[in-house]
Protein backbone atom coordinates (compact mmCIF):
# COMPACT_ATOMS: atom_id res chain seq x y z
CA UNK A 1 0.00 0.00 0.00
CA UNK A 2 2.83 2.42 0.84
CA UNK A 3 4.45 1.72 -2.52
CA UNK A 4 1.15 2.32 -4.28
CA UNK A 5 0.65 5.64 -2.47
CA UNK A 6 4.19 6.72 -3.26
CA UNK A 7 3.73 5.96 -6.96
CA UNK A 8 0.37 7.73 -6.95
CA UNK A 9 1.82 10.84 -5.32
CA UNK A 10 4.74 10.76 -7.76
CA UNK A 11 2.40 10.65 -10.77
CA UNK A 12 0.24 13.39 -9.28
CA UNK A 13 3.32 15.58 -8.81
CA UNK A 14 4.44 14.87 -12.38
CA UNK A 15 1.01 15.74 -13.73
CA UNK A 16 0.90 18.92 -11.63
CA UNK A 17 4.32 19.95 -12.90
CA UNK A 18 3.40 19.24 -16.53
CA UNK A 19 0.00 20.96 -16.44
CA UNK A 20 0.66 23.92 -14.16
CA UNK A 21 4.30 24.51 -13.34
CA UNK A 22 5.88 24.02 -16.78
CA UNK A 23 3.67 26.47 -18.72
CA UNK A 24 3.69 28.76 -15.69
CA UNK A 25 7.48 29.00 -15.79
CA UNK A 26 7.30 29.85 -19.49
CA UNK A 27 4.74 32.56 -18.73
CA UNK A 28 6.88 34.05 -15.93
CA UNK A 29 9.94 33.97 -18.21
CA UNK A 30 8.00 35.80 -20.94
CA UNK A 31 6.89 38.46 -18.46
CA UNK A 32 10.41 39.00 -17.11
CA UNK A 33 12.09 39.02 -20.51
CA UNK A 34 9.34 41.14 -22.05
CA UNK A 35 9.56 43.69 -19.25
CA UNK A 36 13.29 44.06 -19.88
CA UNK A 37 13.37 43.86 -23.69
CA UNK A 38 10.31 45.92 -24.55
CA UNK A 39 9.02 46.39 -28.08
CA UNK A 40 11.83 48.04 -30.00
CA UNK A 41 14.55 45.67 -28.75
CA UNK A 42 12.42 42.55 -28.53
CA UNK A 43 14.98 40.29 -30.22
CA UNK A 44 18.15 42.01 -29.07
CA UNK A 45 20.13 38.99 -27.87
CA UNK A 46 23.07 41.07 -26.68
CA UNK A 47 20.80 43.05 -24.39
CA UNK A 48 19.23 39.84 -23.14
CA UNK A 49 22.61 38.24 -22.45
CA UNK A 50 23.71 41.32 -20.54
CA UNK A 51 20.53 41.16 -18.46
CA UNK A 52 21.04 37.47 -17.65
CA UNK A 53 24.69 38.11 -16.80
CA UNK A 54 23.76 40.93 -14.43
CA UNK A 55 21.27 38.67 -12.65
CA UNK A 56 23.76 35.82 -12.37
CA UNK A 57 26.54 38.03 -11.02
CA UNK A 58 24.29 39.89 -8.60
CA UNK A 59 25.62 39.25 -5.09
CA UNK A 60 22.10 39.06 -3.69
CA UNK A 61 21.44 35.92 -5.77
CA UNK A 62 24.82 34.36 -5.02
CA UNK A 63 23.93 33.94 -1.37
CA UNK A 64 21.94 30.77 -0.55
CA UNK A 65 19.17 32.72 1.15
CA UNK A 66 18.72 35.09 -1.77
CA UNK A 67 18.80 32.25 -4.28
CA UNK A 68 16.18 30.28 -2.33
CA UNK A 69 13.92 33.33 -2.01
CA UNK A 70 14.20 34.14 -5.72
CA UNK A 71 13.53 30.53 -6.72
CA UNK A 72 10.55 30.37 -4.36
CA UNK A 73 9.09 33.58 -5.79
CA UNK A 74 9.49 32.33 -9.36
CA UNK A 75 8.00 28.92 -8.61
CA UNK A 76 5.14 30.44 -6.62
CA UNK A 77 4.39 32.89 -9.43
CA UNK A 78 4.42 30.06 -11.96
CA UNK A 79 2.09 27.96 -9.80
CA UNK A 80 -0.33 30.86 -9.29
CA UNK A 81 -0.33 31.59 -13.02
CA UNK A 82 -0.93 27.90 -13.73
CA UNK A 83 -3.86 27.71 -11.33
CA UNK A 84 -5.36 30.91 -12.71
CA UNK A 85 -5.07 29.74 -16.32
CA UNK A 86 -6.45 26.30 -15.45
CA UNK A 87 -9.51 28.01 -14.02
CA UNK A 88 -9.70 30.19 -17.12
CA UNK A 89 -9.72 27.00 -19.19
CA UNK A 90 -13.21 26.31 -17.86
CA UNK A 91 -14.26 29.75 -19.10
CA UNK A 92 -12.87 28.93 -22.54
CA UNK A 93 -14.92 25.73 -22.57
CA UNK A 94 -18.04 27.76 -21.80
CA UNK A 95 -17.16 30.14 -24.63
CA UNK A 96 -16.80 27.21 -27.02
CA UNK A 97 -20.00 25.56 -25.76
CA UNK A 98 -22.01 28.56 -24.51
CA UNK A 99 -25.31 28.11 -22.73
CA UNK A 100 -26.02 31.78 -22.12
CA UNK A 101 -26.67 34.59 -21.67
CA UNK A 102 -29.44 34.64 -24.24
CA UNK A 103 -28.35 37.86 -25.96
CA UNK A 104 -24.86 36.50 -26.49
CA UNK A 105 -26.13 33.18 -27.87
CA UNK A 106 -28.61 34.93 -30.20
CA UNK A 107 -25.88 37.24 -31.48
CA UNK A 108 -23.56 34.35 -32.33
CA UNK A 109 -26.35 32.26 -33.87
CA UNK A 110 -27.38 35.17 -36.10
CA UNK A 111 -23.79 35.71 -37.22
CA UNK A 112 -23.35 32.01 -38.03
CA UNK A 113 -26.67 31.91 -39.88
CA UNK A 114 -25.57 34.78 -42.12
CA UNK A 115 -22.27 33.05 -42.93
CA UNK A 116 -24.02 29.74 -43.64
CA UNK A 117 -26.59 31.49 -45.84
CA UNK A 118 -23.83 33.01 -47.96
CA UNK A 119 -22.29 29.58 -48.47
CA UNK A 120 -25.71 28.10 -49.26
CA UNK A 121 -26.46 30.82 -51.81
CA UNK A 122 -23.11 30.16 -53.49
CA UNK A 123 -23.99 26.46 -53.80
CA UNK A 124 -27.45 27.20 -55.19
CA UNK A 125 -26.04 29.76 -57.63
CA UNK A 126 -23.49 27.31 -59.03
CA UNK A 127 -26.14 24.59 -59.26
CA UNK A 128 -28.54 26.90 -61.12
CA UNK A 129 -25.82 28.12 -63.48
CA UNK A 130 -24.77 24.54 -64.23
CA UNK A 131 -28.37 23.57 -64.97
CA UNK A 132 -28.90 26.56 -67.29
CA UNK A 133 -25.60 25.90 -69.03
CA UNK A 134 -26.57 22.25 -69.57
CA UNK A 135 -29.92 23.21 -71.13
CA UNK A 136 -28.32 25.89 -73.32
CA UNK A 137 -25.56 23.63 -74.60
CA UNK A 138 -27.96 20.79 -75.29
CA UNK A 139 -29.96 23.09 -77.57
CA UNK A 140 -26.77 24.02 -79.38
CA UNK A 141 -25.49 20.47 -79.51
CA UNK A 142 -22.35 21.39 -77.59
CA UNK A 143 -20.72 19.30 -74.89
CA UNK A 144 -21.20 20.73 -71.41
CA UNK A 145 -18.25 21.24 -69.12
CA UNK A 146 -19.09 19.56 -65.83
CA UNK A 147 -19.14 21.80 -62.79
CA UNK A 148 -19.71 18.92 -60.39
CA UNK A 149 -16.25 19.30 -58.86
CA UNK A 150 -16.86 22.97 -58.11
CA UNK A 151 -20.26 22.20 -56.62
CA UNK A 152 -18.80 19.41 -54.46
CA UNK A 153 -16.13 21.79 -53.21
CA UNK A 154 -18.71 24.42 -52.25
CA UNK A 155 -20.91 21.82 -50.58
CA UNK A 156 -17.94 20.48 -48.64
CA UNK A 157 -17.12 23.98 -47.40
CA UNK A 158 -20.73 24.56 -46.38
CA UNK A 159 -21.03 21.20 -44.61
CA UNK A 160 -17.70 21.71 -42.86
CA UNK A 161 -19.18 24.89 -41.43
CA UNK A 162 -22.57 23.33 -40.69
CA UNK A 163 -24.52 20.54 -42.36
CA UNK A 164 -27.79 22.36 -41.69
CA UNK A 165 -28.85 25.92 -40.96
CA UNK A 166 -27.05 26.81 -37.71
CA UNK A 167 -29.10 27.04 -34.57
CA UNK A 168 -26.19 26.92 -32.12
CA UNK A 169 -23.73 29.73 -31.34
CA UNK A 170 -20.46 27.91 -32.19
CA UNK A 171 -19.23 25.12 -34.46
CA UNK A 172 -18.52 22.89 -31.46
CA UNK A 173 -21.96 23.47 -29.99
CA UNK A 174 -23.49 22.73 -33.40
CA UNK A 175 -21.69 19.39 -33.57
CA UNK A 176 -22.89 18.46 -30.09
CA UNK A 177 -26.42 19.51 -31.02
CA UNK A 178 -26.13 17.31 -34.09
CA UNK A 179 -25.54 14.29 -31.86
CA UNK A 180 -28.62 15.19 -29.82
CA UNK A 181 -30.70 15.54 -32.99
CA UNK A 182 -29.53 12.21 -34.43
CA UNK A 183 -30.22 10.33 -31.19
CA UNK A 184 -33.69 11.89 -31.06
CA UNK A 185 -34.34 10.92 -34.69
CA UNK A 186 -33.04 7.40 -34.17
CA UNK A 187 -34.60 6.55 -30.81
CA UNK A 188 -37.10 9.35 -30.07
CA UNK A 189 -35.20 10.11 -26.86
CA UNK A 190 -33.47 13.15 -25.46
CA UNK A 191 -29.72 12.54 -25.23
CA UNK A 192 -29.42 14.65 -22.07
CA UNK A 193 -32.02 12.50 -20.34
CA UNK A 194 -30.70 9.11 -21.38
CA UNK A 195 -26.97 9.82 -21.19
CA UNK A 196 -26.46 9.35 -17.40
CA UNK A 197 -28.04 5.91 -17.68
CA UNK A 198 -25.95 5.02 -20.74
CA UNK A 199 -22.80 6.12 -18.93
CA UNK A 200 -23.65 4.06 -15.87
CA UNK A 201 -23.93 0.81 -17.85
CA UNK A 202 -21.08 1.44 -20.32
CA UNK A 203 -18.03 -0.77 -19.96
CA UNK A 204 -14.60 0.47 -18.97
CA UNK A 205 -13.23 0.74 -22.51
CA UNK A 206 -16.08 2.97 -23.66
CA UNK A 207 -15.70 5.18 -20.61
CA UNK A 208 -11.94 5.41 -21.04
CA UNK A 209 -12.27 6.38 -24.70
CA UNK A 210 -14.81 9.10 -24.00
CA UNK A 211 -13.00 10.39 -20.92
CA UNK A 212 -9.72 10.50 -22.83
CA UNK A 213 -11.24 12.66 -25.55
CA UNK A 214 -12.94 14.80 -22.91
CA UNK A 215 -9.57 15.34 -21.23
CA UNK A 216 -8.11 16.32 -24.60
CA UNK A 217 -10.86 18.92 -24.96
CA UNK A 218 -10.06 20.29 -21.50
CA UNK A 219 -6.37 20.41 -22.41
CA UNK A 220 -7.19 22.29 -25.62
CA UNK A 221 -9.18 24.85 -23.66
CA UNK A 222 -6.25 25.23 -21.25
CA UNK A 223 -3.89 25.77 -24.19
CA UNK A 224 -6.15 28.52 -25.53
CA UNK A 225 -6.26 30.07 -22.06
CA UNK A 226 -2.44 30.15 -21.96
CA UNK A 227 -2.54 31.89 -25.33
CA UNK A 228 -4.86 34.54 -23.93
CA UNK A 229 -2.59 34.94 -20.89
CA UNK A 230 0.45 35.51 -23.12
CA UNK A 231 -1.49 38.07 -25.13
CA UNK A 232 -2.24 39.84 -21.87
CA UNK A 233 1.44 39.73 -20.91
CA UNK A 234 2.37 41.16 -24.32
CA UNK A 235 -0.14 43.98 -23.86
CA UNK A 236 1.45 44.89 -20.52
CA UNK A 237 5.13 44.49 -21.48
CA UNK A 238 4.86 45.42 -25.19
CA UNK A 239 7.06 42.40 -26.01
CA UNK A 240 5.61 41.26 -29.32
CA UNK A 241 7.13 37.71 -29.36
CA UNK A 242 4.81 36.91 -26.44
CA UNK A 243 1.88 38.06 -28.57
CA UNK A 244 3.01 35.85 -31.46
CA UNK A 245 3.30 32.86 -29.12
CA UNK A 246 -0.10 33.70 -27.64
CA UNK A 247 -1.76 33.75 -31.06
CA UNK A 248 -0.10 30.43 -31.91
CA UNK A 249 -1.41 28.85 -28.70
CA UNK A 250 -4.90 30.25 -29.30
CA UNK A 251 -5.02 28.79 -32.81
CA UNK A 252 -3.56 25.48 -31.63
CA UNK A 253 -6.02 25.24 -28.74
CA UNK A 254 -8.98 25.97 -30.98
CA UNK A 255 -7.91 23.38 -33.57
CA UNK A 256 -7.34 20.78 -30.86
CA UNK A 257 -10.72 21.59 -29.33
CA UNK A 258 -12.50 21.17 -32.66
CA UNK A 259 -10.67 17.91 -33.28
CA UNK A 260 -11.67 16.63 -29.83
CA UNK A 261 -15.33 17.50 -30.41
CA UNK A 262 -15.16 15.86 -33.83
CA UNK A 263 -14.09 12.61 -32.13
CA UNK A 264 -16.29 12.97 -29.05
CA UNK A 265 -19.58 13.28 -30.95
CA UNK A 266 -19.41 9.90 -32.77
CA UNK A 267 -18.13 8.26 -29.56
CA UNK A 268 -21.18 9.48 -27.68
CA UNK A 269 -23.51 8.30 -30.42
CA UNK A 270 -21.84 4.90 -30.58
CA UNK A 271 -22.09 4.55 -26.79
CA UNK A 272 -25.83 5.15 -27.04
CA UNK A 273 -26.15 2.64 -29.86
CA UNK A 274 -24.21 -0.02 -27.94
CA UNK A 275 -25.64 0.48 -24.46
CA UNK A 276 -29.22 1.67 -24.92
CA UNK A 277 -30.74 -1.82 -25.04
CA UNK A 278 -28.92 -2.66 -21.82
CA UNK A 279 -30.37 0.47 -20.22
CA UNK A 280 -33.86 -0.45 -21.38
CA UNK A 281 -33.51 -3.99 -20.07
CA UNK A 282 -32.33 -2.82 -16.65
CA UNK A 283 -35.40 -0.59 -16.46
CA UNK A 284 -37.53 -3.71 -16.70
CA UNK A 285 -38.79 -3.05 -20.21
CA UNK A 286 -38.79 -5.94 -22.65
CA UNK A 287 -36.62 -5.16 -25.67
CA UNK A 288 -35.73 -8.37 -27.51
CA UNK A 289 -34.70 -6.64 -30.74
CA UNK A 290 -34.27 -2.99 -31.66
CA UNK A 291 -35.50 -0.08 -29.55
CA UNK A 292 -38.89 0.55 -31.10
CA UNK A 293 -40.92 3.79 -30.75
CA UNK A 294 -43.20 2.04 -28.25
CA UNK A 295 -40.21 1.04 -26.10
CA UNK A 296 -38.82 4.56 -26.38
CA UNK A 297 -42.12 6.05 -25.19
CA UNK A 298 -42.12 3.77 -22.14
CA UNK A 299 -38.53 4.75 -21.29
CA UNK A 300 -39.35 8.44 -21.63
CA UNK A 301 -42.37 8.07 -19.34
CA UNK A 302 -40.14 6.48 -16.70
CA UNK A 303 -37.45 9.16 -17.01
CA UNK A 304 -39.90 12.03 -16.87
CA UNK A 305 -42.04 10.83 -14.00
CA UNK A 306 -42.57 13.68 -11.56
CA UNK A 307 -41.35 13.38 -7.99
CA UNK A 308 -44.15 14.21 -5.51
CA UNK A 309 -43.50 17.01 -3.03
CA UNK A 310 -42.96 15.92 0.55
Amino acid sequence: MNTFLQELSKKAAERWAAVLLGPGLLFVACVLVGRHQGFTRALDLARLRAYVRSVVTDKAYQQPAGLVVAAAIVLLSAAVAGLAVSSAGGLVERLWLPAGPDWYVRLLVGWRERRWSRKQRACLAVEAEARQELVRNRRRGVDTHSRAAELRRLLARRNAYSERRPDEPTWMAQRMAGATARVAERYRMDLAEIWPHVWSVADGQVRDDIQGVRDSFTGAARTAAWGAALLGAAAVTFWWPAAALGVLLLVTGRRRGRAAIGILVPLIESAVDLCLRDVVGRMGIACPDAVTPDVADRVVRILRVSVPDT
